[in-house]
C-alpha cells in the first residue's frame, strides 16, 4: 500500500517507538510545521514563540491548540475512540499514552487500518491497525482545519459549534466546562432530594413510630437517613471539588488571556498606565470569585425551591402557602436594597482601583519619594484612598446586614406562622404533628438559600461590572493579531521614514510632523535635537512599538506592518532611555528575549555592551543576582546589560537612545569602541544623543526639531554648521 506520493507504508508498533515526551521548540516544532505546511499557512518559529509561555513544551493538547491558533489554524477537543473519527475531518492529533503526539491522517475501516505520522519522524507515513491504535493512545482526539468563514463546516457535526460562541475570551473557558457544570447541576438535584431525608424521617418517627411504639421501623428509618446524611456530605465534597476545578481550569486559562492582551495592547492605548492595567486585570478576581463562592452554590440551590415547595403541599397542603408567599418578599426586599448596594458597590471597586495606583505608584517609585521628602505627601494620597474606601465599605456592610437581618426575621415570621396555623389544623385532622414539624423544617430549607440572596445579587453586580470593564480592556486595538499572517524577515535592516506624522492622545502639537529620513544597512547615523523635538517617538515608530497616524514606515523597503512584532523587533532593535531589568540574574535577563541561548553568545552580546569585563571579574559571574529591577546595579551597569539584551537578538539595525548617559568617561569610550566593531560587521547604528563621543564615530548627523529634519548630512560638515552663529546658519542653508 502506498500513499500518493508514492511513499511505501511501514506496519509499526507505535509502542515500540521511543517516547517523545516534550515535542517542542527545541525539536523544530515538527508538529506544528506539519500542519501548516498541510494546511498552506504562514509558519514563523520567533512570531509562534512570541505567541506562547517561554518554555512551553507540545506535550498536551490544550498547549498544541493555542500553538495552532497562533498559526490561523482552528482547533476542537473531543473524547473520541481513533475507531469513531470520522475520515472526512482528518488530519488530527493523537496523544501516545506513553508521551508524544501523533497525527492521524487517513482511516481505512474497510481493511481496519489508519495511516498514522511521527512527526519527529520525517514525516513518515506508517499503516497500524485500528485497534492497535485504540490500545495505544489516549482517548482525547483533537481535530484541526483552517480558520475562515468555513471552518466550521468542515467539522463533523457532532464537535462543531457556532463561531460566535467560541470567540469570547471568558464564556469560552465557562463553555469548556460545561461537562463539569452538569455534573454540578447533578450534585445539586441529588443533594437537595437528599435533604428530604431528614424531615420525612421526622414526620415518620412522630407520625408512625412513637404511636404504635415501633422500634424496628425507628431503627431502620435511622439507618436510612444516616446514611442519606453520608451521601448528603459526599455528595457536598464532590460538589466542592468540582466547582474549585472549575475555577482553576477558568481562571489558568482566562487569566492567560488577560495577562497576554495586556503584553500585546498597543503602548498609546493603555488606559491608566501600568497600575491602571493591573487594576483591570486584578477584576477578574471577583469576576472568579462569584463563580466559586458559597453564594454561588445558593444560587444554584434557589433553582430546586419547587422541589420542597411541591412535598409541603403534599405533606401540610395550605400551609405551603406560607413559606410561597415569603418568596416574593424576601425577592423584593433583595431587590430594593440593590439600588444603595449597587451604587456603593460602583463607588467602592473605584475607590479600590484608586488606592492600588497609590500604592503601586510608591512603591515602584520609592526612591524619588524618599529622595524629594515626598513620604507625608503619599501618606496622605494612601490615607485618604484607605479612608474612603473604609467609608464606603461601610455602607456597603450596613445595607447587606440589614438585607441579611430582614430575610432572617421574614424566616421567624414564617416559622411561627406555620405553627400557629399548624395547631388549627391539626385540632382540625388535617394536619398530623409529624406533618407540622416536617412541615417547618421543609419551610426553613425553602428559605434557606435565601438567606444570601442580596449577597448573591451584589456579587453579580460586581462581576457584572468587573466584566464589563473586562470586555473593553480587551477590546482595547493591539500590536498583533492572534494568528500569524506574515512570515516576513529583516534582511538588511533598511529604515526609512516617508512623510511621517505621529500625535499622541490628547496632545495638541505633533510629535513627529511629516519627518522624512533614512538610514543604510552598516551606517552609522546620530540624532541630534532638543529634549521633547521626537528622537525617542522616531525609535518608537522605528521599531513598531507604536503607529503613526500617517505617513510610511519602511523596513528594507516593506511597510512595516506586513512584519509580526516578534520578526520586526528581532531585525530592529530599540533601547529606550530607561531601560527596564527584571527580578533575577544577569544571565536570565540578557536572555529574556532569546530562546535557548549559549553561554558563548550572552558573553559576546555582553562583550559588545562593554561588560564583558565586569561580569569577568565579579564573583558570581553571569549568575549574578541584580535585585528588583535591578537595583542592585549602578545605572550605566543596567544600560550595559540591556544593550546586551539587544545585541543577543543580532539585529540587522538599532536605535539607541541616550545609550551612555548614566556611563562614565571609561565604559563610555570601550563601548564606542566595541559598537564600533559591530558596525564592522554589518549592523547599523541609530544614536539619539547628545554626547560628543557617540556622534564622533557616526558618518551622518541628523538634527531634528519640532518633529521634522532640519538638518542632515555628513558629521563635519553639519557639526560645522551647528558651529556658525545663527545669522551666518539661515544664510547657509540646510545640508542634504
Amino acid at each position: 500500500m502506498t500513499s500518493d506520493g508514492g511513499t511505501a507504508h511501514q506496519a509499526v508498533d507505535l509502542a515500540d517507538q521511543s517516547p517523545h515526551n516534550e515535542l517542542a521548540a527545541s525539536d523544530d516544532l515538527a508538529l506544528v510545521r506539519w500542519f501548516a505546511d498541510h494546511f498552506d499557512q504562514r509558519f514563523s518559529p520567533s512570531s509562534l514563540d512570541a505567541r506562547m509561555p517561554r518554555g512551553y513544551k507540545l506535550n498536551d493538547l490544550e498547549v498544541i491548540a493555542r500553538a495552532f491558533s497562533a498559526i490561523g489554524l482552528k482547533s476542537r477537543m473531543v473524547t473520541r475512540s481513533p475507531t469513531r473519527i470520522d475520515p472526512m475531518v482528518l488530519p488530527c492529533v493523537l496523544l501516545r499514552k506513553t508521551g508524544g503526539a501523533i497525527i492521524l491522517n487517513e482511516i481505512d475501516r474497510r481493511k481496519g487500518n489508519a495511516i498514522v505520522i511521527d512527526p519527529l519522524e520525517g514525516g513518515i507515513e506508517r499503516e497500524i491497525k485500528l485497534r492497535q491504535l485504540r490500545r495505544q493512545v489516549q482517548s482525547r482526539v483533537l481535530f484541526v482545519t483552517k480558520a475562515d468563514d468555513l471552518s466550521e463546516s468542515r467539522f463533523s457535526p457532532e464537535i462543531a459549534k457556532p463561531e460566535q460562541r467560541r470567540s469570547h475570551w471568558f464564556w469560552s473557558a465557562v463553555r469548556d466546562c460545561r461537562r463539569s457544570w452538569i455534573q454540578v447541576l447533578l450534585a445539586a438535584l441529588c443533594l437537595n432530594l437528599l435533604n428530604l431525608a431528614l424531615p420525612l424521617f421526622v414526620m415518620n418517627v412522630y407520625d408512625k413510630v412513637i404511636p404504635n411504639l415501633a422500634f424496628v421501623t425507628l431503627w431502620t428509618l435511622a439507618i436510612g437517613v444516616i446514611i442519606a446524611l453520608s451521601l448528603d456530605l459526599v455528595l457536598r465534597l464532590l460538589r466542592a471539588g468540582l466547582i474549585e476545578h472549575i475555577g482553576q481550569r477558568v481562571d489558568l486559562t482566562v487569566a492567560s488571556r488577560l495577562f497576554a492582551h495586556a503584553m500585546n495592547v498597543k503602548l498609546l492605548n493603555r488606559p491608566g498606565g501600568a497600575a491602571g492595567i493591573a487594576g483591570t486585570i486584578r477584576d477578574f478576581d471577583t469576576v472568579r470569585e462569584f463563580f466559586s463562592s458559597a453564594t454561588f452554590v445558593s444560587l444554584i440551590d434557589v433553582l430546586f425551591i419547587g422541589i420542597f415547595i411541591a412535598l409541603l403541599f403534599w405533606i401540610v397542603g395550605p400551609l405551603a402557602f406560607v413559606p410561597l408567599a415569603a418568596l416574593p418578599v424576601v425577592f423584593t426586599l433583595a431587590l430594593i436594597t440593590q439600588v444603595p448596594l449597587g451604587k456603593s458597590a460602583e463607588r467602592a471597586q473605584q475607590m479600590a482601583t484608586k488606592r492600588h495606583i497609590v500604592l503601586v505608584e510608591t512603591l515602584s517609585g520609592i526612591e524619588t519619594i524618599k529622595s524629594v521628602n515626598a513620604e507625608p505627601v503619599m501618606q496622605r494620597e494612601w490615607e485618604k484612598a484607605v479612608a474612603d474606601a473604609s467609608r464606603v465599605n461601610g455602607r456597603m456592610r450596613i445595607w447587606s446586614g440589614f438585607a441579611a437581618n430582614s430575610t432572617i426575621l421574614i424566616q421567624q415570621i414564617v416559622s411561627v406562622t406555620i405553627i400557629v396555623w399548624g395547631v388549627f389544623l391539626v385540632s382540625e385532622g388535617q394536619v398530623s404533628i409529624g406533618g407540622l414539624i416536617a412541615a417547618n423544617i421543609l419551610a426553613g430549607r425553602v428559605l434557606a438559600p435565601l438567606g444570601m440572596i442580596a449577597q448573591t445579587i451584589l456579587r453579580a453586580q460586581y462581576a457584572t461590572k468587573s466584566l464589563r470593564a473586562l470586555n473593553s480592556f480587551m477590546k482595547l486595538p493591539v500590536d498583533q493579531s492572534q494568528s500569524i499572517s506574515h512570515d516576513v524577515k529583516v534582511k538588511h535592516g533598511q529604515v526609512e521614514l516617508k512623510n511621517v506624522t505621529l500625535t499622541y492622545p490628547a496632545a495638541h502639537v505633533p510629535a513627529l510632523n511629516n519627518l522624512n529620513f533614512k538610514a543604510s544597512p552598516g551606517e552609522v547615523v546620530a540624532l541630534l535635537g532638543r529634549v521633547g523635538s521626537g528622537k525617542t517617538t522616531m525609535g518608537k515608530v522605528i521599531s513598531g512599538l507604536i503607529s503613526p497616524d500617517s505617513g510610511t514606515v519602511l523596513i528594507d523597503g516593506i511597510a512595516i506592518n506586513q512584519y509580526e512584532p516578534a520578526e520586526l523587533r528581532a531585525g530592529v532593535g530599540y533601547l529606550p532611555q530607561n531601560p527596564e531589568l527584571f527580578t533575577g540574574t544577569l544571565q536570565e535577563n540578557v536572555a529574556i528575549g532569546v530562546n535557548h541561548a549559549s553561554e558563548s553568545e550572552v558573553m559576546r552580546a555582553l562583550y559588545f555592551a562593554a561588560m564583558d569585563e565586569f561580569v569577568s571579574e565579579h564573583p558570581d559571574g553571569m549568575d549574578l543576582f541584580i535585585g528588583e529591577r535591578g537595583d542592585r546595579l549602578s545605572g550605566g551597569q543596567r544600560q550595559g546589560i540591556s544593550l546586551a539584551r539587544l545585541i543577543l537578538r543580532r539585529p540587522k539595525m538599532l536605535f539607541l537612545d541616550e545609550p551612555t548617559n548614566a556611563m562614565d568617561q571609561t565604559m563610555e569610550a570601550r563601548l564606542v569602541s566595541r559598537l564600533g566593531e559591530l558596525q564592522k560587521a554589518g549592523t547599523g547604528v541609530i544614536v539619539s544623543t547628545h554626547r560628543h563621543s557617540l556622534t564622533a564615530m557616526a558618518s551622518r548627523l541628523v538634527v531634528i526639531d519640532r518633529g521634522r529634519v532640519v538638518l542632515e548630512g555628513p558629521r563635519e560638515e553639519v557639526m560645522a554648521q551647528l558651529l556658525m552663529p545663527k545669522h551666518e546658519q539661515a544664510g547657509a542653508g540646510d545640508v542634504r
